[in-house]
């Protein structure tokens, strides 16, 4: 059996009938319980840029709302252009899953897509953590167990980093932050090697604040029950390579929530995207 890609696992086909529908299938693959957040995302960007049809422009900032849970399995994304300018177009879409009612919505997402080729200054004063130096060589031992039926878990890998420095979840004087520091990939490369990605992946990775809730709220060691409610994408720069470097921040709990930044990182130390995501709190008490 061929491993799953992530790539092809969430190519769109666009409906000849129905202009500004797009559907794909969400296999079991990319699932834990229901379809990983990153993924529907992704799913719903890859949707919106076939509609969109513009090869000159490539996605520069997305904000997904998640109104339900999307189960696994055939998915459609409705979508309006609501703007294609000659260096920009902003993109609505709405995904729902098979088990949806008609007419319901299961996740909104608002994109920009703008010409990569824009002229202006060019500034990227983030440092990269000294934890994200240098990405696996590799592989160490899982840092998760699958513990869910679906098989999201088995077709990525989240290491936690040991490059030179603090080590993640605390200050060089030992202090605890709610942080943590991963290295990411796709067991199945989502591009050739030396081939950028589809900027449309990056909210898998990103959708990465349980694992500063293991730092903030966890112990370290026990996860933390959360849902996402909204995860925002800041497209930075391109990637390429097998490794993405994380780097996440839980910044406010409470009155149910969480909210965290994360930022990646490629391979070659560029900082290749910036996230925001806020999450309701499950399991907890007090």
């Amino acid at each position: 059996m061929a491993t799953p890609n992530i790539l092809t696992d969430t190519t769109p086909v666009l409906d000849e009938a129905r202009p500004g529908l797009a559907r794909s299938i969400i296999t079991d693959a990319w699932g834990l319980y229901f379809a990983q957040g990153g993924v529907v995302m992704a799913a719903a960007l890859r949707a919106m840029d076939a509609v969109l049809d513009r090869a000159d422009l490539s996605l520069a900032s997305a904000s997904a709302v998640f109104c339900r849970p999307v189960a696994c399995g055939p998915v459609e994304t409705r979508v309006e252009v609501l703007r294609s300018g000659r260096r920009g177009a902003q993109v609505q879409g709405t995904l729902r899953d098979a088990t949806a009612p008609e007419g319901a919505v299961s996740v909104a997402v608002n994109a920009v897509f703008t010409d990569p080729t824009l002229p202006g200054p060019r500034l990227a004063p983030l440092p990269r953590p000294a934890e994200l130096g240098e990405a696996p060589v590799e592989p160490p031992d899982r840092a998760f167990d699958n513990e869910f039926p679906l098989g999201f878990l088995d077709n990525t890998e989240w290491h936690v980093a040991s490059g030179a420095g603090a080590a993640a979840g605390t200050t060089t004087a030992g202090e605890s932050l709610p942080r943590q520091a991963l290295w990411f990939r796709f067991t199945e490369p989502p591009a050739p090697e030396g081939t950028d990605w589809n900027p449309a992946l990056l909210p898998i990775p990103g959708d990465a604040l349980g694992s500063a809730l293991v730092v903030a709220l966890g112990g370290g060691d026990r996860p933390v029950g959360s849902v996402s409610l909204q995860l925002d994408v800041q497209v930075l720069a391109p990637i390429r390579g097998t490794w993405v470097g994380i780097d996440s921040w839980c910044t406010h709990v409470g009155n149910g929530l969480a909210t965290g930044i994360a930022h990646l990182w490629s391979e070659s130390g560029t900082h290749v995207a910036t996230l925001t995501q806020t999450a309701m709190l499950r399991g907890l008490e007090g």
